[in-house]
């Protein structure tokens, strides 16, 4: 049976890490552990290499590292909240979803759940609730809804 696109076992606050690999390892073995990955250190490397192509900061102290692969199981939108903010790139980022879509065969499904975060960051409400929640289940609940 298919995953949830997100779910509380991808989801984590105060998480401690000095540099974007960091992070970005971080997801991929929350993900790896929840049987979303076919290879973690495949997608790691595919996540890798679409962050050289170009930033993945996106300003309101977000980014959003992602890569279509081979070695994605499931599509897959993790969510972490960094302890404290850390240089990513040029910006500051304090808040992290990783998007994950097996390739091929999922088209544009990434581009899909980019433009569904989008079009819901430009709210000050949504963006203080990503910020502030305690609860993992609140950001899935939230992010399913939209």
């Amino acid at each position: 049976m298919a995953k949830e696109l997100i779910s509380k076992e991808i989801v984590a606050f105060n998480v401690k890490a000095e540099t974007k690999e960091d992070v970005i390892r971080y997801i991929v073995d929350m993900m790896d552990k929840d049987g979303r990955l076919l290879n973690a250190d495949g997608y790691y490397a595919d996540v890798l290499k679409r962050e050289a192509t170009s930033s993945t900061a996106i300003g309101f102290s977000i980014a959003t590292p992602h890569a279509k692969s081979e070695h994605v199981a499931e599509p897959s939108l993790a969510f972490i909240r960094l302890e404290k903010p850390m240089k990513w790139d040029e910006e500051e980022v304090s808040m992290v979803f990783q998007i994950g879509v097996p390739s091929p065969g999922q088209g544009d499904r990434h581009l899909e759940i980019l433009a569904m975060l989008f079009r819901n960051l430009v709210y000050d409400e949504f963006v203080g609730k990503l910020a502030s929640s305690e609860s993992e289940q609140d950001i899935v609940d939230m992010l399913s809804a939209i």
